[in-house]
């Protein structure tokens, strides 16, 4: 089981839908910057599925080697919370959990692995951790709090 880092948008959807603890099945860690642990936090009542991941250390902040000159650059195109989780992935030589387009192709272009939730639904269901039945009834939760897919991701995960 792998370690990766996170940005926000990802484990707020998981959360939205109760289903944060479907990220244990693939990883044995997530690790966050201060500034994706406040953007959660903002919105989670203390005994919150997220304060228990993170009290029971399943999820861990850690903070990016400063000074980084491409913080600033990031920050030119991406919030900082993408920036930051962005940087933490290369400079801890992760795979990174990322779903913005722009974010994911800025971590692409740095050679950072990326994944997106589609590739963790996809790989929970190849690996016979969830059925088929499940996914269905996970992207239509997904679609019901907002979260954005493309058709032929939704085709993917569904066929």
């Amino acid at each position: 089981m792998k370690v990766i880092v996170s940005d926000s948008s990802p484990l707020i959807a998981l959360l939205n839908i109760n289903q944060l603890d479907l990220l244990k099945l693939l990883f044995k860690e997530i690790i966050i910057p201060p500034v994706v642990a406040s953007e959660i936090e903002a919105g989670e009542g203390e005994n919150s599925l997220w304060f228990a991941n993170k009290n029971a250390a399943f999820i861990r902040t850690e903070t990016i080697s400063l000074p980084d000159k491409r913080l600033a650059i990031l920050e030119l195109q991406l919030d900082k919370g993408e920036s930051e989780a962005i940087l933490l992935a290369n400079q801890l030589k992760l795979p990174l959990l990322i779903d913005e387009r722009a974010g994911r192709n800025m971590a692409k272009s740095m050679g950072i692995e990326i994944v997106g939730l589609v590739g963790v639904l996809l790989a929970l269901k190849q690996g016979g951790h969830i059925t088929h039945h499940d996914v269905i009834s996970i992207v239509d939760t997904l679609e019901q709090v907002h979260f954005r897919m493309s058709k032929s991701l939704k085709a993917l995960l569904l066929t």
